[in-house]
C-alpha cells in the first residue's frame, strides 16, 4: 500500500509537512511554546503518569507534620489519609475497590499503613479539612510559576447521581405553564444541589492556582477575592474572566496585583466620571476602541473550559458523596489531583523541576520573613481553627 497517495481524491498531494519547533529544555516564559505538541514529550507523560503521580502525591504529602498525640487510640496519619484519598480519586474507584491498591502503595513505602475505607469517608465529612486542602492546592501551583503570567477566573458546577447534569440545570427553560416566579424558585433549588467550583488557572498550563467551592447558587462573582489573594505569590500581567465577573470590584482587585483585567462589558456600561474607578473607565474606553485586541486577550479565558473539561473528563464530573461537606472535600481534592498531572506533563515538556520544599523555602525569603506563612500553614497542624478528633 503506498503510504503517498490519499485514496479517494483526484490529486496527489506531495507536499512535505514542515518540521515541528522543538521545546527545548527551559522552563522560561520566552522558551516556553504552548501551541507546539513534541509527540515524544507527550507520549512520555501520559504513559509515565501514573508511576509520577504516586510520587508527586507522596512529596505533596510530606510536607504534612503529624500532629502530636499523646493519649487514645493510634489514630491514622494525617499524610496517608491525604494520600489514600487522592489515589482513590485519580483511580476513580469506589472506597472497597481501592483497597488492593492502597496496600501495593503501602508496600512500595508511600504509606506507613493502608488507610481503611470507613476513615477516608470520616476525613471527607470533616469540615475543618477544606481550608486545609484548599492551601494543598495552591501549594501544588508554584513550581510552575515561572511558566504563568497570564490567568482566567470562571465556575462550573458538579452534581451527584441523584440529580440533573449541571448543563442541562445552567440552560434549563421555563415551560409554559409555569410562571416566572415559580420558575425562579424551581430553577434555585435545583442549583442548591449542585457544588459550584469557582477557580483560577494559568492559561499556559492549565495548573490551578487557587479554588473555592460554594453552592451552586451563589453567585460566581462572589469568590473572585479568595481566588485572587492567590496570585500574591505570581507575577501575573492579565486576568481575564467572562462577563459574569464585570464590577468595578473585580477590576480594582485585580488591578491592585498590577495586572490588567481583560473582561467584557455589556452595551448597557456607560462608565461616569468621579462615580466610576479610573481601571474601569479605562478598560471600557480599549474595549470600544481596540476591540480587536480586547477580544483576542479575553478569549484566552477558554482555557477555563478546557480546565473543566479535563476535570470531569478523567476525574468525573460526578460527585460521590451525598453531603455538603463530603462533596467540598472531594471535589478540592480532584483539583489537587489535576495539579499533580499538569505538573507531570510540564515535567516532560518544559523541564520543570519539582520540589515543593524548596518552593516554600524560595517564598519565605523572597518575603524577607523568618518563616513564611504557607509553611507555618502547613506545618501547624495543631492549630485551634483545625481539629482532626473526628478522624
Amino acid at each position: 500500500m503506498n503510504k503517498d497517495k490519499i485514496y479517494f481524491m483526484p490529486e496527489r498531494n506531495d507536499k512535505k509537512e514542515e518540521p515541528k519547533k522543538k521545546i527545548e529544555g527551559n522552563s522560561s516564559l520566552h522558551s516556553y511554546l504552548p501551541n507546539t505538541i513534541n509527540w515524544h514529550r507527550y507520549n512520555l507523560a501520559k504513559t509515565k503518569e501514573k508511576h509520577m503521580f504516586y510520587r508527586l502525591l507522596y512529596e505533596l504529602c510530606s510536607l504534612i507534620k503529624e500532629p502530636p498525640q499523646i493519649t487514645g487510640r493510634p489514630r491514622a496519619r494525617v499524610s496517608d489519609v491525604i494520600f489514600c484519598l487522592g489515589l482513590k480519586l485519580y483511580a476513580n474507584y469506589s472506597g472497597r475497590r481501592i483497597s488492593s491498591d492502597l496496600l501495593h502503595a503501602e508496600g512500595m513505602g508511600y504509606i506507613k499503613k493502608a488507610v481503611h475505607y470507613n476513615t477516608l469517608f470520616d476525613f471527607l465529612s470533616n469540615e475543618s479539612m477544606y481550608d486545609w486542602l484548599k492551601r494543598l492546592l495552591e501549594i501544588s501551583a508554584l513550581p510552575l510559576k515561572n511558566l504563568e503570567d497570564q490567568f482566567s477566573i470562571d465556575a462550573s458546577g458538579f452534581g451527584s447521581y441523584q440529580y440533573e447534569r449541571w448543563i442541562n440545570v445552567r440552560f434549563k427553560r421555563k415551560p409554559k405553564d409555569k410562571t416566572e416566579d415559580e420558575f425562579e424558585v424551581e430553577l434555585g433549588n435545583m442549583k442548591r444541589n449542585y457544588l459550584k467550583g469557582s477557580v483560577l488557572i494559568g492559561t499556559r498550563t492549565h495548573i490551578i492556582c487557587s479554588a473555592d467551592v460554594t453552592y451552586g447558587n451563589i453567585h460566581d462573582s462572589k469568590a473572585v477575592p479568595t481566588l485572587l489573594k492567590a496570585l500574591e505569590e505570581f507575577k501575573p500581567k492579565e486576568v481575564s474572566a467572562d462577563m459574569g465577573y464585570s464590577s468595578y470590584r473585580t477590576h480594582q482587585l485585580i488591578e491592585s496585583l498590577g495586572a490588567t483585567p481583560f473582561i467584557p462589558f455589556q452595551d448597557r456600561h456607560n462608565p461616569k466620571e468621579g462615580v466610576a474607578p479610573e481601571i474601569w473607565i479605562k478598560m471600557h474606553k480599549y474595549f470600544n476602541k481596540n476591540k480587536e485586541d480586547f477580544l483576542k486577550r479575553y478569549h484566552k479565558r477558554s482555557n477555563v473550559e478546557t480546565v473543566f473539561s479535563m476535570i470531569k473528563v478523567k476525574l468525573g464530573e460526578i460527585l460521590k458523596c451525598k453531603s455538603f461537606t463530603a462533596q467540598r472535600n472531594e471535589l478540592m481534592m480532584k483539583f489537587i489531583c489535576h495539579n499533580i498531572c499538569c505538573l507531570i506533563t510540564e515535567i516532560f515538556e518544559s523541564n520543570v523541576h519539582v520540589d515543593f520544599k524548596n518552593y516554600l523555602h524560595k517564598l519565605a525569603e523572597e518575603k524577607d520573613e523568618g518563616k513564611d506563612k504557607t509553611e507555618k500553614d502547613i506545618n501547624k497542624l495543631s492549630d485551634k481553627d483545625i481539629s482532626f478528633e473526628n478522624l
